[in-house]
Parts: structure tokens; C-alpha cells; sequence
């Protein structure tokens, strides 16, 4: 992961193991072909913020995972999660019901 912000999408194996990481910093049309090239896919966000800061997600946060998690669904890309890590503190929007 990277730090402050810096967001990865993570393409995962069946058992949601991450395969290939790609920075989200690209632009969404460089990452589609590498995206779509991996058919049914699971893909997961990943975003790490400075230790010490909250991993709970920000207003921000949510209105990504739910944008990112609409344009998936009909390139039939399934999304995992979108975990926060801030030092050792992680949020998962899963394991908290909001995926």
C-alpha cells in the first residue's frame, strides 16, 4: 500500500489473495484494459494513511467505494473490499457491512 491516500486496486486470486497491484493514480482508461483483461475478477482498494491517523473512512472514502463499486458491476468485476490501514489500525468496508 502507499501512504497518505495513496490508493492501490489489488486484483485477487479465488481465495482473494492480491495477484497484481495497480496504482489508482492512473488514469481509469489505462487501467481498464489491465482490468478487464483479468475476467471475473475480484478486486479490492487499498489505501493507507499516515500512522496514528483514524482508518475510519471519510465522507470521501464512502463515495469512492460505492462509485468504484457501481462502474465494476456491469464490466462483470466483482468488488472485495476497500481497506484502510493507518500504521498497524485497519478498516475494512466489508467486514463492517457496507459493501
Amino acid at each position: 500500500m502507499t501512504h497518505d491516500g495513496g490508493l492501490l486496486l489489488a486484483l485477487l486470486d479465488e481465495d482473494w489473495r492480491p495477484r497484481h497491484m495497480l496504482p489508482l493514480r492512473q488514469e481509469w482508461h489505462l487501467l481498464l484494459p489491465r482490468l478487464l483483461a483479468d475476467e471475473g475478477s475480484w478486486i479490492a482498494l487499498l489505501q493507507r494513511r499516515d500512522p496514528g491517523e483514524s482508518p475510519l473512512p471519510r465522507p470521501t472514502d464512502i463515495v469512492l467505494t460505492r462509485n468504484l463499486a457501481r462502474s465494476l458491476r456491469p464490466l462483470d468485476l466483482r468488488f472485495a473490499d476497500h481497506v484502510i490501514a493507518a500504521g498497524e489500525a485497519r478498516f475494512s468496508f466489508r467486514a463492517a457491512g457496507l459493501l
